[in-house]
């Protein structure tokens, strides 16, 4: 809290103010900026402020640094060129390390063209080499008429390029003068040149003091070569027409009523025939419609051309091809065993064989990549997107996008990754599903969904053949194996017959997990793809794309 504080800034001067943590200097800063308004007294400010925050982070909105900059109708060279900014145009902005984002931070200030520039801990996270280039650019700026004022734990920073520092102390300035009066005479806020040699050189604040009055010489660095700026791509400013508008507005409106419908609805028998659950009502088929054809205009009607994820061309680990080969031969023949020789009496131990047999072979194939603790965050992380989706749509039948997160996590991690995110969403899901002998199965289906997206798409893809890619394997791998399940489990035994009528009764209800599925992947693709790839690329979630077992 500050009370009683009293200081001026003069045009072209560089202040320095000092404290320690919870003393006011941010909130001075603040109220130099206009964000908080003075219970008492007065701040007069004469000209433009820009701020800096503590956190860098809070300036940006777009998604890469050119964008950030060239927001501004200011011309962006020169400010490129100071804050060495040339080679991170094209990041994104939350990718940065530390001191890239304090520099882009500064450069989004700069861009302002402020009178009065305000600083706090601008120098946290900067490498020693720019900690002078910085000093040097603020001194071009007051050279230039700016007035800096710089909040800082850094004493050496502030003894070194500051006009002028002030001590901020319960709310109040405690002392204040030139830096080095300021410094030799505090005993706690001090540099450690100071602390060193005080009884020898008491007005010595900086290593180069020390040093030029022990005979020594300083040699000047160069200053880093100018870095070229890569032309900015092209890009169109979409603008909808007056009639996608409208259209945009009547297709959600008519989603928005039929989700209302969904939620009002007092029980499942108006979208479930009586005869079962893999059979849909007719009024329940038409409800579906309406909402998926409102959902697909209202896509068509404000959506993007559809963008492309491309990746160098990855071979298939031997590990991989192992485990798939598992899967394909072992699956079929313990159907047939468990159909012949148990008579389709023990369909949990089939089902218990089938989750070992797909199961077993992608854990160990995942636990010999030995992946790191991040990349299993991440995992974790689509897991419970997963869980999460499943529970917000609960009153919808089949109406998930459990399916599309798991195609989008092996599109980008692999195969692998697609299986176990596909199963364990299946598995952790069901405790508040119900679990029960259909759960082997419905792991075994999606993540099998996963790994074939991970192995088909591993040179990237499209957000319409993902689509695409997502409505048929709802279909014919989901589908088909879940269709398998409630024969084995419900009628005991796999007769053609049977296992037609219930692929036959379970169609309508496959036909909406893959039009959702194809929905939320049109929706979901080049948001998802585009994080996860910036996430992978910055932690080095890179596959190991040798064939070694």
């Amino acid at each position: 809290m500050l009370s009683d504080v009293s200081l001026t800034a003069g045009r072209g001067e560089l202040l320095a103010i000092l404290g320690g943590n919870g003393a006011g200097k941010t909130t001075l800063l603040r109220l130099l900026h206009g964000a908080r308004k003075p219970q008492r007294g007065t701040v007069e400010v004469f000209g433009r402020t820009a701020l800096l925050p503590q956190d860098p982070r809070t300036l940006f909105v777009k998604k890469t640094v050119r964008e950030e900059l060239s927001a501004s109708d200011a011309p962006y060279d020169d400010v490129v060129r100071r804050c060495r900014l040339a080679s991170l145009l094209d990041r994104h902005p939350f990718d940065l390390s530390g001191g890239e984002s304090q520099r882009a931070a500064l450069a989004k200030a700069l861009l302002a063209s402020p009178d009065i520039l305000l600083l706090d801990e601008p120098t946290k996270g900067v490498d020693a080499a720019y900690k002078q280039e910085l000093g040097a650019l603020l001194r071009d700026l007051c050279a230039d008429g700016v007035t800096v004022v710089m909040v800082s734990h850094d004493v050496e920073f502030c003894a070194s390029f500051a006009d002028r520092c002030a001590l901020l102390f319960d709310g109040a300035v405690a002392a204040e003068g030139a830096p080095r009066a300021f410094f030799s005479g505090n005993g706690f806020y001090t540099t450690a040149a100071n602390r060193m040699a005080r009884e020898l050189l008491p007005e010595a604040v900086t290593a180069e003091d020390v040093i030029y009055a022990c005979g020594g010489e300083i040699h000047q660095t160069e200053p880093p070569a100018e870095q070229e700026i890569p032309p900015a791509p092209e890009t169109q400013k979409a603008c909808l027409p007056w009639w996608r508008i409208a259209l945009a507005a009547v297709s959600g409106g008519a989603a928005v009523w039929m989700l209302v419908s969904f939620l009002t609805s007092g029980s499942l028998n108006e979208l479930l025939a009586s005869d079962g659950l893999t059979e849909l009502s007719w009024a329940g088929l038409w409800r579906y419609s309406v909402l998926f054809a409102s959902l697909i205009v209202l896509f068509a009607a404000v959506g993007r051309p559809a963008s492309r994820v491309v990746r160098p061309q990855r071979t298939v680990p031997k590990r991989t091809i192992a485990a798939a080969a598992v899967i394909v031969l072992l699956i079929p023949l313990t159907i047939w065993l468990g159909e012949s020789v148990l008579g389709g009496r023990k369909y949990y131990f089939i089902s218990l064989l089938l989750l070992l047999e797909i199961l077993l072979p992608f854990f160990l194939v995942f636990e010999g990549r030995k992946p790191k603790a991040r990349e299993l965050t991440v995992i974790a992380v689509l897991c419970a997107l997963g869980v999460a989706s499943r529970a917000v749509f609960f009153m919808l039948p089949q109406f998930k996008p459990v399916m599309a997160i798991a195609i989008l996590a092996g599109v980008t991690f692999g195969g692998e990754t697609g299986f176990l995110v596909g199963a364990v969403t299946m598995l952790v899901s069901n405790l508040m599903f119900s679990q029960g002998p259909w759960t082997p199965w419905q792991m075994v289906a999606m993540g099998l969904v996963g790994f074939l997206a991970g192995v088909i798409f591993r040179r990237g893809a499209s957000r319409l053949t993902l689509s695409v890619f997502g409505a048929l394997a709802a279909i014919f791998v989901y589908g088909l194996i879940m269709n398998t399940a409630a024969a084995v489990i419900w009628a005991h035994t796999l007769d053609r017959g049977i296992l037609l009528t219930y692929y036959v009764t379970g169609l309508p209800v496959d036909c909406v997990h893959a039009a959702a599925t194809a929905l939320f992947l049109w929706l979901l693709t080049d948001p998802m793809l585009e994080k996860l790839e910036r996430i992978k690329i910055k932690y080095g979630l890179l596959e190991k794309e040798s064939g070694a077992s």
